[in-house]
Protein backbone atom coordinates (compact mmCIF):
# COMPACT_ATOMS: atom_id res chain seq x y z
CA UNK A 1 0.00 0.00 0.00
CA UNK A 2 1.70 3.23 -1.17
CA UNK A 3 1.10 6.55 0.80
CA UNK A 4 0.67 9.56 -0.81
CA UNK A 5 3.17 12.25 1.26
CA UNK A 6 2.35 15.15 -0.20
CA UNK A 7 -0.18 16.34 2.28
CA UNK A 8 2.32 16.16 5.25
CA UNK A 9 4.81 17.68 2.77
CA UNK A 10 1.99 20.98 2.64
CA UNK A 11 1.91 20.73 6.51
CA UNK A 12 5.34 21.24 6.78
CA UNK A 13 6.05 23.64 4.14
CA UNK A 14 3.39 25.75 5.81
CA UNK A 15 4.02 25.49 9.75
CA UNK A 16 6.97 26.18 12.31
CA UNK A 17 6.33 24.71 15.59
CA UNK A 18 5.19 20.79 15.60
CA UNK A 19 4.34 18.58 18.41
CA UNK A 20 4.84 14.85 18.30
CA UNK A 21 3.88 12.14 20.65
CA UNK A 22 3.24 8.55 21.03
CA UNK A 23 1.06 5.79 22.73
CA UNK A 24 1.34 5.08 26.78
CA UNK A 25 3.72 2.85 27.68
CA UNK A 26 5.89 3.35 24.10
CA UNK A 27 7.98 1.14 22.89
CA UNK A 28 10.70 1.03 20.07
CA UNK A 29 8.79 1.34 17.24
CA UNK A 30 6.89 4.62 19.24
CA UNK A 31 10.12 5.96 20.23
CA UNK A 32 12.01 5.27 17.26
CA UNK A 33 9.83 7.14 14.87
CA UNK A 34 9.15 10.17 17.01
CA UNK A 35 13.43 10.03 16.66
CA UNK A 36 13.03 9.83 12.71
CA UNK A 37 10.28 12.22 12.35
CA UNK A 38 11.56 14.69 14.66
CA UNK A 39 15.14 14.92 12.47
CA UNK A 40 13.29 15.09 9.08
CA UNK A 41 11.46 17.97 10.15
CA UNK A 42 14.39 19.41 12.17
CA UNK A 43 16.34 19.06 8.58
CA UNK A 44 13.65 21.16 7.37
CA UNK A 45 14.22 23.94 10.03
CA UNK A 46 11.42 23.43 11.97
CA UNK A 47 10.46 23.89 15.80
CA UNK A 48 9.62 19.99 17.38
CA UNK A 49 8.71 19.04 20.93
CA UNK A 50 8.26 15.37 21.19
CA UNK A 51 6.15 15.01 24.15
CA UNK A 52 4.76 11.59 25.60
CA UNK A 53 2.34 10.93 28.47
CA UNK A 54 4.59 7.77 30.23
CA UNK A 55 7.88 8.24 31.10
CA UNK A 56 10.80 7.24 28.13
CA UNK A 57 11.38 3.12 29.71
CA UNK A 58 15.10 2.68 30.90
CA UNK A 59 16.06 0.08 27.97
CA UNK A 60 15.30 2.84 25.26
CA UNK A 61 17.78 5.59 27.01
CA UNK A 62 20.38 5.03 24.43
CA UNK A 63 18.11 7.11 21.91
CA UNK A 64 18.00 10.32 24.68
CA UNK A 65 21.89 10.17 25.57
CA UNK A 66 21.41 14.02 26.62
CA UNK A 67 17.86 13.28 28.23
CA UNK A 68 16.36 16.56 26.21
CA UNK A 69 14.90 15.17 23.24
CA UNK A 70 11.89 12.83 24.89
CA UNK A 71 9.55 15.21 27.61
CA UNK A 72 7.26 13.45 29.71
CA UNK A 73 3.78 15.11 29.85
CA UNK A 74 2.84 16.79 33.14
CA UNK A 75 6.37 16.92 34.73
CA UNK A 76 8.41 18.89 31.75
CA UNK A 77 5.38 19.56 29.76
CA UNK A 78 1.90 21.20 30.37
CA UNK A 79 -1.06 22.65 28.27
CA UNK A 80 0.22 26.18 28.52
CA UNK A 81 3.71 25.12 27.31
CA UNK A 82 2.72 23.83 24.14
CA UNK A 83 -0.15 26.38 22.99
CA UNK A 84 2.08 27.44 20.31
CA UNK A 85 2.19 24.01 18.62
CA UNK A 86 0.74 24.73 15.34
CA UNK A 87 0.87 20.90 14.30
CA UNK A 88 -0.22 17.65 16.16
CA UNK A 89 2.06 14.49 14.74
CA UNK A 90 0.47 11.23 16.27
CA UNK A 91 2.68 8.38 15.85
CA UNK A 92 2.42 4.49 16.03
CA UNK A 93 -1.09 4.70 17.22
CA UNK A 94 -5.02 5.31 16.09
CA UNK A 95 -6.92 4.95 19.02
CA UNK A 96 -8.08 7.60 21.84
CA UNK A 97 -7.67 5.12 24.60
CA UNK A 98 -3.72 4.95 23.75
CA UNK A 99 -2.67 8.30 23.99
CA UNK A 100 -3.34 8.42 27.64
CA UNK A 101 -2.76 12.25 29.60
CA UNK A 102 -2.29 13.33 26.40
CA UNK A 103 -5.46 12.98 24.87
CA UNK A 104 -7.39 15.81 26.27
CA UNK A 105 -4.46 17.99 24.98
CA UNK A 106 -5.10 16.41 21.58
CA UNK A 107 -8.68 16.42 21.53
CA UNK A 108 -8.62 20.02 21.95
CA UNK A 109 -5.77 20.87 19.54
CA UNK A 110 -6.86 24.01 17.11
CA UNK A 111 -4.03 23.23 14.37
CA UNK A 112 -4.20 19.73 12.45
CA UNK A 113 -3.70 16.62 13.67
CA UNK A 114 -1.73 13.95 11.10
CA UNK A 115 -2.01 9.83 12.49
CA UNK A 116 1.39 7.84 11.07
CA UNK A 117 0.26 4.38 11.59
CA UNK A 118 0.43 0.74 10.71
CA UNK A 119 -2.11 -0.67 13.51
CA UNK A 120 -5.46 -2.26 12.51
CA UNK A 121 -7.64 -0.25 14.73
CA UNK A 122 -8.90 2.84 14.32
CA UNK A 123 -10.57 5.39 16.53
CA UNK A 124 -11.67 8.48 14.65
CA UNK A 125 -9.00 11.67 15.66
CA UNK A 126 -10.41 14.26 13.63
CA UNK A 127 -6.89 14.08 12.01
CA UNK A 128 -5.03 13.31 8.58
CA UNK A 129 -4.43 9.41 8.34
CA UNK A 130 -1.29 8.56 6.45
CA UNK A 131 -1.85 4.55 7.41
CA UNK A 132 -0.06 1.64 6.02
CA UNK A 133 -1.60 -1.93 7.99
CA UNK A 134 0.70 -4.06 5.58
CA UNK A 135 3.95 -1.91 6.68
CA UNK A 136 6.08 -4.12 9.47
CA UNK A 137 6.17 -1.25 11.59
CA UNK A 138 5.53 2.74 11.84
CA UNK A 139 9.07 3.27 12.16
CA UNK A 140 9.35 1.84 8.06
CA UNK A 141 6.40 4.54 7.26
CA UNK A 142 8.81 7.59 8.69
CA UNK A 143 11.81 5.75 6.15
CA UNK A 144 9.57 6.04 3.21
CA UNK A 145 8.41 9.66 4.53
CA UNK A 146 12.02 11.09 4.94
CA UNK A 147 12.60 9.68 1.86
CA UNK A 148 9.69 10.96 -0.14
CA UNK A 149 10.06 14.49 0.98
CA UNK A 150 14.04 14.53 0.62
CA UNK A 151 15.22 13.91 4.06
CA UNK A 152 18.66 13.16 5.20
CA UNK A 153 19.48 9.63 7.46
CA UNK A 154 21.79 10.98 9.98
CA UNK A 155 23.26 8.84 12.21
CA UNK A 156 20.60 9.25 14.86
CA UNK A 157 17.86 9.20 12.93
CA UNK A 158 18.84 6.05 11.30
CA UNK A 159 19.63 4.67 14.83
CA UNK A 160 15.66 5.57 15.63
CA UNK A 161 14.48 3.62 12.42
CA UNK A 162 15.98 0.68 12.73
CA UNK A 163 15.04 0.78 16.33
CA UNK A 164 11.61 0.82 15.87
CA UNK A 165 11.92 -2.02 12.60
CA UNK A 166 13.88 -4.13 14.72
CA UNK A 167 11.42 -4.10 17.75
CA UNK A 168 8.36 -4.37 15.69
CA UNK A 169 9.89 -7.59 13.89
CA UNK A 170 10.93 -9.22 17.10
CA UNK A 171 14.64 -8.69 15.79
CA UNK A 172 13.29 -9.71 12.19
CA UNK A 173 12.39 -13.30 13.12
CA UNK A 174 8.25 -12.26 13.40
CA UNK A 175 6.29 -13.24 10.18
CA UNK A 176 6.29 -9.56 9.40
CA UNK A 177 9.44 -9.52 8.09
CA UNK A 178 9.56 -9.16 4.57
CA UNK A 179 12.83 -8.94 1.99
CA UNK A 180 11.76 -4.96 2.08
CA UNK A 181 11.97 -5.06 6.36
CA UNK A 182 15.92 -6.17 5.25
CA UNK A 183 16.97 -3.83 2.35
CA UNK A 184 15.70 -1.15 4.50
CA UNK A 185 17.50 -2.00 7.77
CA UNK A 186 20.81 -2.17 5.39
CA UNK A 187 19.85 1.02 3.73
CA UNK A 188 19.87 2.35 7.59
CA UNK A 189 22.99 0.26 8.75
CA UNK A 190 25.07 2.27 5.77
CA UNK A 191 24.06 5.37 6.62
CA UNK A 192 25.60 5.24 10.03
CA UNK A 193 23.08 3.05 12.45
CA UNK A 194 25.43 0.50 14.74
CA UNK A 195 23.62 -2.44 14.29
CA UNK A 196 25.42 -4.08 17.01
CA UNK A 197 25.18 -1.85 19.74
CA UNK A 198 21.52 -1.30 19.43
CA UNK A 199 21.22 -4.63 19.73
CA UNK A 200 23.55 -4.58 22.86
CA UNK A 201 21.65 -1.40 23.90
CA UNK A 202 18.33 -3.42 24.02
CA UNK A 203 18.78 -6.57 24.72
CA UNK A 204 21.88 -6.87 26.73
CA UNK A 205 21.25 -4.58 29.47
CA UNK A 206 18.63 -5.97 31.83
CA UNK A 207 18.34 -5.06 35.34
CA UNK A 208 18.66 -7.15 37.90
CA UNK A 209 14.61 -6.89 38.74
CA UNK A 210 13.57 -7.33 35.33
CA UNK A 211 15.99 -10.67 35.09
CA UNK A 212 13.75 -11.59 38.75
CA UNK A 213 10.17 -10.72 37.29
CA UNK A 214 11.16 -13.10 34.17
CA UNK A 215 11.75 -15.82 36.41
CA UNK A 216 8.95 -15.53 38.68
CA UNK A 217 6.21 -14.90 35.66
CA UNK A 218 7.96 -17.57 33.45
CA UNK A 219 7.83 -20.16 36.37
CA UNK A 220 3.92 -19.24 37.34
CA UNK A 221 2.95 -19.78 33.43
CA UNK A 222 0.24 -22.22 32.94
CA UNK A 223 -1.05 -24.09 29.31
CA UNK A 224 -4.81 -24.93 29.01
CA UNK A 225 -6.22 -26.90 26.20
CA UNK A 226 -3.75 -29.44 25.81
CA UNK A 227 -1.32 -26.71 25.54
CA UNK A 228 -2.64 -25.29 22.31
CA UNK A 229 -3.23 -21.58 25.41
CA UNK A 230 -0.64 -20.41 27.39
CA UNK A 231 -0.55 -17.65 30.36
CA UNK A 232 1.18 -15.55 32.32
CA UNK A 233 0.30 -12.61 35.02
CA UNK A 234 2.41 -9.97 36.38
CA UNK A 235 0.63 -8.52 39.30
CA UNK A 236 1.47 -5.64 41.40
CA UNK A 237 2.91 -7.56 44.27
CA UNK A 238 5.60 -9.28 41.72
CA UNK A 239 6.66 -6.48 40.24
CA UNK A 240 7.69 -4.91 43.72
CA UNK A 241 8.90 -7.94 45.01
CA UNK A 242 11.06 -8.14 42.36
CA UNK A 243 12.33 -5.13 42.34
CA UNK A 244 11.80 -4.45 38.50
CA UNK A 245 9.23 -1.41 37.04
CA UNK A 246 6.46 -1.62 35.56
CA UNK A 247 8.32 -1.34 31.63
CA UNK A 248 10.06 -4.38 32.97
CA UNK A 249 7.28 -6.34 31.51
CA UNK A 250 7.92 -5.67 27.55
CA UNK A 251 8.57 -8.71 25.83
CA UNK A 252 7.65 -11.24 28.14
CA UNK A 253 4.23 -12.30 26.16
CA UNK A 254 6.41 -13.40 23.94
CA UNK A 255 7.72 -16.45 25.41
CA UNK A 256 4.18 -18.09 26.24
CA UNK A 257 4.40 -18.72 22.51
CA UNK A 258 7.90 -19.95 22.48
CA UNK A 259 6.79 -23.42 24.10
CA UNK A 260 6.07 -26.11 21.45
CA UNK A 261 2.28 -26.27 20.62
CA UNK A 262 1.46 -23.34 21.54
CA UNK A 263 -1.05 -21.22 19.62
CA UNK A 264 -2.06 -18.28 21.25
CA UNK A 265 -0.30 -16.74 24.09
CA UNK A 266 -1.17 -13.93 26.14
CA UNK A 267 0.37 -12.07 29.56
CA UNK A 268 -2.01 -10.38 32.35
CA UNK A 269 -0.16 -7.44 33.91
CA UNK A 270 -2.45 -6.02 36.85
CA UNK A 271 -1.86 -2.23 36.58
CA UNK A 272 -0.59 0.20 39.22
CA UNK A 273 -3.33 2.52 38.62
CA UNK A 274 -5.86 -0.45 38.04
CA UNK A 275 -7.42 -2.80 35.13
CA UNK A 276 -5.31 -5.28 33.79
CA UNK A 277 -3.02 -4.92 30.92
CA UNK A 278 -3.61 -7.76 28.26
CA UNK A 279 -0.72 -8.64 26.10
CA UNK A 280 -1.99 -11.43 23.04
CA UNK A 281 0.39 -12.74 20.55
CA UNK A 282 -0.67 -15.89 18.07
CA UNK A 283 1.66 -18.34 16.16
CA UNK A 284 -0.96 -20.34 14.22
CA UNK A 285 -3.55 -17.55 12.38
CA UNK A 286 -5.76 -16.71 15.17
CA UNK A 287 -6.36 -12.66 14.41
CA UNK A 288 -5.51 -10.62 17.79
CA UNK A 289 -6.75 -7.94 16.60
CA UNK A 290 -10.08 -9.06 16.02
CA UNK A 291 -10.12 -11.32 19.59
CA UNK A 292 -8.43 -7.81 21.35
CA UNK A 293 -11.50 -5.62 19.95
CA UNK A 294 -13.99 -7.66 21.90
CA UNK A 295 -12.22 -5.92 25.04
CA UNK A 296 -11.86 -2.97 23.36
CA UNK A 297 -8.19 -2.72 22.13
CA UNK A 298 -6.83 -3.69 19.02
CA UNK A 299 -3.22 -4.20 17.09
CA UNK A 300 -1.98 -6.67 14.63
CA UNK A 301 -2.63 -10.25 13.24
CA UNK A 302 -0.25 -11.86 15.14
CA UNK A 303 0.43 -9.69 18.15
CA UNK A 304 -2.63 -7.17 19.92
CA UNK A 305 -3.40 -5.75 23.41
CA UNK A 306 -6.40 -4.39 25.53
CA UNK A 307 -6.60 -3.44 28.33
CA UNK A 308 -9.27 -4.79 30.80
CA UNK A 309 -11.58 -3.06 34.03
CA UNK A 310 -12.09 -6.30 35.71
CA UNK A 311 -9.89 -8.04 38.36
CA UNK A 312 -7.13 -10.29 37.30
CA UNK A 313 -9.16 -13.64 37.94
CA UNK A 314 -12.26 -12.47 36.43
CA UNK A 315 -9.83 -11.05 33.60
CA UNK A 316 -8.22 -14.35 33.17
CA UNK A 317 -11.96 -16.12 32.94
CA UNK A 318 -13.14 -13.63 30.39
CA UNK A 319 -10.09 -13.76 27.88
CA UNK A 320 -10.01 -17.76 28.18
CA UNK A 321 -13.33 -18.19 27.24
CA UNK A 322 -12.87 -16.19 24.27
CA UNK A 323 -9.77 -17.37 23.19
CA UNK A 324 -11.15 -20.52 23.60
CA UNK A 325 -14.55 -19.64 22.02
CA UNK A 326 -12.50 -18.67 18.99
CA UNK A 327 -10.29 -21.73 18.61
CA UNK A 328 -14.04 -23.79 18.75
CA UNK A 329 -12.77 -25.69 21.77
CA UNK A 330 -14.99 -27.27 24.11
Amino acid sequence: MSIDWTPLADLIETHDRFLLTTHVRPDGDALGSEVGMAGLLRQRGKDVRVVNSSRTPPRYDFLDPQEDFFEHFGSLANPADLADREVAIILDLSAWSQLGDMADLIRDFKGPRVVIDHHVSQDDLGALFLKDTTAEATGTLVVQATKALGGTFTKEVATGLLTAIAMDTGWFHHPNTKPSTLRTVADLVEAGAPINEIYSQLFERSSLGRLRLMGETLTGLKTVAGGRIAYATVTRDSVERSGAIPQDTEDLVDFTVSLKGVEVGMLFFEQSRGGIKLSLRSRQGMDCARLAGLFGGGGHRAAAGATLPDPLDESIERVLAAVQQTLNIA
